[in-house]
């Protein structure tokens, strides 16, 4: 009956260590599936981190979009009213008069409430810096790249200035410039 018995014990240890190795092959499989799961999660935040990333990129991108959107259909508003002025206001050149006995260093006749209002106007915009060297007269011709174009604004208070331009000299006085690019006004401080 020995070999009965032993041949019980010899599958005991085979049962044991199939059991054994099982567990064995259950605990690495689980570790591999806990790395794998450990792995994904990170995956998962680090998507999810990129997906808001991305969300918050689309929502400026919306944001810019619109601003856009609505400073073109301001610039088409300004550009119909431009277009809408010009093609109610003649063409020519706004006349040119001399006050009388007055030295010809002001060839328009612009009155001092004109004066101080365009005056009060371009110093609010810029402060009355000066562009150009002073010593200008009447007449003088002044290089393009040193004019500024006068505000919408100024010219519906002041017609006389429509297509004009001026620069500001050292000594702070306002030069109206025709379209030939001349002085036909200085606006000194003493006016």
């Amino acid at each position: 009956m020995a070999p009965v018995q032993e041949s019980n014990s010899t599958r005991d240890i085979v049962t044991f260590g199939g059991l054994g190795l099982l567990a064995l092959i259950v605990a690495l499989l689980y570790y591999q599936l806990y790395s794998l799961k450990a792995g994904l999660e990170s995956e998962i935040a680090l998507a999810k981190e990129h997906a808001r990333d991305t969300n918050q990129k689309l929502t400026v991108l919306e944001l810019e979009t619109s601003q856009i959107g609505q400073d073109q259909s301001s610039m088409r508003s300004a550009l119909a009213r431009l277009e809408s002025q010009t093609s109610a206001t003649p063409q020519s050149s706004p006349p040119i008069s001399k006050l009388p006995g007055t030295p010809t260093n002001d060839a328009w006749q612009i009155t001092p409430t004109e004066n101080k209002a365009i005056r009060e106007f371009l110093e609010k915009v810029n402060g009355l810096d000066p562009i150009v060297e002073a010593g200008y007269k009447v007449g003088d011709k002044i290089p393009s790249d040193k004019l500024r174009d006068f505000s919408i604004i100024l010219t519906e208070k002041v017609p006389l200035l429509k297509n004009t331009r001026y620069t500001i000299d050292q000594k702070a006085s306002v030069l109206i410039v025709s379209g030939e690019d001349r002085v036909v006004a200085i606006l000194s401080t003493a006016n």
